[in-house]
């Protein structure tokens, strides 16, 4: 997916090195300032500010463009912005600006998530909004630079553009000192660069075109010393469990280094049944077989030394009993709501989670952790999560690497039974763009239609009681957006021949409820990526169209669903039942 590129050079001095990437994807060195009271007593320190009032005190916003209006808040301790603000082809958006116009020589520290993948940066130096310098990030254009802005034209003075930006959240620190500039990532020099045009001013933030602007803190220091990183031996995510089936399960974790990988599992803590690889790796992936239909197992993961805690799972259940899911999607950029949304789904009971794609904003980014593991770390370790590939996956290799689902030719799409039912994950972000050839082809003659069909032909699929697809572009949309007409052309025909109960589908976010000729067709995309608003008033008119963050929950009893579609407050928003 990558390409390298040289880097361009002014008066610049590139000392970044990826050799210890693992460890710096892992651990996430960030240097916390001290708290409130021991910052009264600290004389290093000029200013800071960790958000934790929830008032934005002092700060002056500034808008570069006109087109949409910035919006900056404070909320849980970020400072945060959350619109499309911004013109990339200019490098204009939004700023907001504090500090004293005096400072001159000394050190800017703050911790970034930039959840969205557009540019976000630090302003220094500031003059006034034609004077200024500034440092720029955007993974999505493999750029880290610093510029100048002089008497309103801007200049670059840095530029590195030969790898794709890794991470959600980092850590940003910016010495200044005479002509000096040096901007470290993560503990790691990027630049050390001269320039005499401006030798005092404040600081601020910038966000252009940037939906998920995170400011965790700020500090302004006199002086600053850049430790190197520790590798600190950790669990760095999970366990978390996938493919959980009657008779077997997938558990996964990952760590801070290389290591081995042992699970202990069994009936009770004290079973002593053990599966375990040499192999020293990142991500842990081990497979539990032969085990019991509608059980409770316990478990264990290690690695080398380290010993997670003892957690639980139920295998899938057999064919007569009841069982029930979550439903939901498009969870990508606000961390903030996802974590909201996983609280509300972890307060019902449920068996598993379905979710419908777009889980990161940027799937070529390493770090999942932010958007999509750390808001369900309580509860993936019990409940198995299905995910279709979303367009914003980019059908990147991390989707492969950190998912394992039931098919292993093709794990972008598969199918699994669950009790009386049957369920059909489709790869389909092709249909809303069909020019990206990098997304898989779904058409007739192509090896997934062939697929599709031969699963929702088959005899597991026709014997189940209920059939569900999940896909994350939906066939129907009521509101301003038209259905995707290649869903409408290839796969509703299907869905409607092999008699398709429910087509689950994100995308369009919101929550959706239709049905057409029997088949019941649900958008459920809210649980993280930003509400759309555009035609929200055409849209309103719908019965069952609500325009807030969302998730679902599906009963399964013999021949009857309950249905029932929460907000993010755990209210319900829509519900009903089909009785076969």
């Amino acid at each position: 997916m990558m390409t390298n590129r040289k880097s361009k050079y002014n008066r610049i001095i590139v000392t970044f090195s990826y050799t210890a990437f693992y460890v710096l994807s892992s651990i996430l060195i960030f240097c916390q300032p001290p708290n409130n009271n021991s910052n009264r007593q600290d004389t290093n320190i000029i200013w800071k500010d960790d958000f934790e009032s929830g008032k934005l005190s002092n700060w002056e916003i500034i808008d570069d463009v006109t087109d949409e209006k910035s919006n900056w808040y404070i909320e849980k301790g970020f400072l945060v912005q959350d619109t499309d603000c911004g013109n990339t082809s200019k490098l204009l958006g939004t700023n907001i600006i504090n500090g004293n116009p005096e400072w001159d020589n000394y050190v800017i520290h703050s911790n970034i998530i930039c959840a969205d993948d557009d540019y976000i940066g630090i302003l220094f130096r500031y003059k006034d909004n034609n004077n200024y310098y500034r440092f720029l990030l955007s993974s999505q254009r493999k750029e880290i630079r610093i510029d100048k802005r002089a008497d309103g034209d801007f200049f670059n003075l840095a530029l590195y553009d030969d790898e794709e930006w890794q991470h959600v959240r980092f850590s940003v620190t910016i010495f200044l000192s005479g002509e000096n500039i040096k901007l470290f990532l993560n503990s790691q020099k990027y630049f050390d660069i001269n320039d005499n045009q401006f030798e005092k001013g404040r600081i601020g933030f910038t966000s252009i075109s940037n939906l998920g602007s995170f400011i965790d803190d700020v500090v302004v220091y006199r002086t600053f010393e850049i430790n190197p990183p520790e590798i600190n031996k950790a669990i760095t995510r999970g366990p978390y469990l996938q493919n959980v089936r009657k008779d077997k399960a997938v558990i996964m974790w990952n760590t801070s280094y290389p290591t081995n990988s042992v699970v202990e599992y069994g009936l009770s803590q004290n079973h002593g049944c053990i599966v375990s690889s040499d192999a020293l790796v990142l991500n842990h992936e081990v497979k539990l077989k032969n085990l019991l239909p509608g059980t409770t197992y316990y478990y264990r993961v290690k690695s080398d030394d380290l010993t997670g805690e003892w957690y639980s799972f139920n295998t899938a259940v057999n064919y007569e009993i009841h069982f029930s899911f979550i439903v939901y999607g498009d969870n990508q950029m606000n961390f903030l709501r996802h974590t909201e949304i996983a609280n509300q789904i972890s307060k019902h009971d449920f068996d598993f989670i379905v979710n419908c794609g777009d889980v990161v904003q940027r799937g070529l980014r390493s770090d999942w952790d932010i958007e999509f593991f750390e808001p369900l770390k309580n509860i993936l370790h019990s409940k198995p999560v299905y995910a279709a590939i979303g367009n914003h996956e980019l059908n990147s290799e991390n989707y492969y690497k950190n998912f394992s689902n039931p098919n292993n030719e093709h794990e972008n799409y598969y199918s699994f039974e669950y009790g009386n039912s049957f369920f059909v994950f489709i790869d389909n972000p092709r249909a809303a763009y069909p020019d990206k050839k990098y997304y898989t082809e779904f058409y007739p003659n192509s090896p997934q239609y062939e697929w599709i069909e031969s699963e929702l032909s088959s005899e597991k699929a026709q014997n189940a009681q209920w059939l569900f697809t999940i896909s994350h572009i939906p066939s129907y949309v009521a509101g301003t957006q038209s259905y995707f007409p290649d869903n409408n052309k290839y796969l509703v025909p299907l869905f409607e021949k092999y008699g398709v109960d429910f087509s689950f589908s994100g995308h369009v976010h919101g929550y959706e409820r239709g049905l057409v000729n029997g088949v019941n067709y649900i958008i459920t995309a809210g649980a993280g990526g930003p509400l759309n608003k555009k035609g929200s008033l055409v849209l309103k008119q719908f019965k069952n169209f609500k325009q807030v963050y969302n998730f679902c929950l599906v009963k399964v009893k013999d021949n009857r669903i309950s249905f029932e579609a929460f907000d993010i407050s755990n209210n319900i928003i829509d519900s009903f039942e089909i009785t076969k």
